[in-house]
């Protein structure tokens, strides 16, 4: 019950979410004097973070923390963590596991590996599901079976599918460091939500932990054109979810720092 209202609460926080709250709010009472202004604030928080010149000014500060915190020539360590959130089961006529946005932090553990910055890498990720005996595997086994397609030998895989959140797979790896003597662990996950991962992994006692960000949705800084500028005052899907992708990151962070997990 815990996991699941984590997951449903912030929905009400988010702008979608809020935005749409307000705006029944509003409705229902009409006739109140404060009911325009009501709806008008609604409509306001859901536009501007669906402008893509918003939501990019919200995403730009993490990826330029990510930035700041990948070291420039990458050390060797003794395994590669790939925090989940990238890698989706098959579809019903599909030839294999799935990539999404967030499939970049794969491949760079994998790019790592051939790299021979570590021998090991482990995969992670476990299963959200809110159905009755679900056959989805977990994203950790997806993503080994991903790994093996691209020629990482099984015996160097390790499979973390037990952790739904960031917090829960600090705490796993925390206990396998200690088991298998790890002193050095190379962070691979989306430069956005490397911010907040890296605050929950840097407190884990006996290993450094290296962070190394994949997964930039940012372009590199261009000149200006008036058809730019006109398109990023074009409200659009994709930068509400970007907006929305920053928002959750900010609250999760919250959260971490109140419990002590980051």
């Amino acid at each position: 019950m815990g996991f699941w209202l984590s997951k449903m609460l912030p929905q009400l926080l988010y702008p979608l979410g809020l935005s749409l709250l307000l705006q029944w709010i509003a409705l229902l009472n009409r006739q109140r004097r404060w009911a325009p202004g009501l709806s008008a604030s609604g409509l306001l928080l859901l536009t501007l973070p669906s402008l893509p010149l918003v939501s990019d000014a919200l995403l730009r500060p993490l990826e330029q923390e990510a930035t700041s915190l990948t070291p420039k020539v990458i050390p060797s360590a003794d395994v590669v963590l790939v925090l989940g959130g990238g890698i989706r089961p098959a579809g019903p006529h599909g030839l294999g596991v799935e990539v999404g946005d967030a499939g970049d932090r794969l491949l760079t553990g994998v790019r790592l590996l051939r790299q021979q910055k570590a021998r090991q890498l482990i995969t992670s990720g476990g299963l959200v599901s809110f159905g009755r005996d679900d056959p989805t595997r977990t994203e950790a086994h997806l993503a080994k079976e991903l790994a093996l397609e691209l020629d990482v030998p099984a015996s160097a895989i390790i499979i973390n599918g037990a952790s739904k959140t960031t917090a829960q797979e600090a705490a796993a790896i925390k206990t396998m460091a200690l088991k298998r003597g790890w002193k050095r662990l190379l962070l691979v996950t989306s430069a956005f939500h490397m911010p907040r991962a890296f605050a929950s992994f840097r407190k884990l006692p006996g290993i450094a932990v290296i962070p190394v960000a994949s997964d930039y949705r940012l372009k590199p800084g261009g000149k200006a054109t008036i058809r730019s500028i006109v398109l990023s005052l074009v409200p659009s899907a994709k930068a509400l979810e970007q907006s929305t992708m920053v928002i959750k990151e900010h609250l999760g962070m919250m959260v971490y720092r109140f419990r002590n997990q980051a």
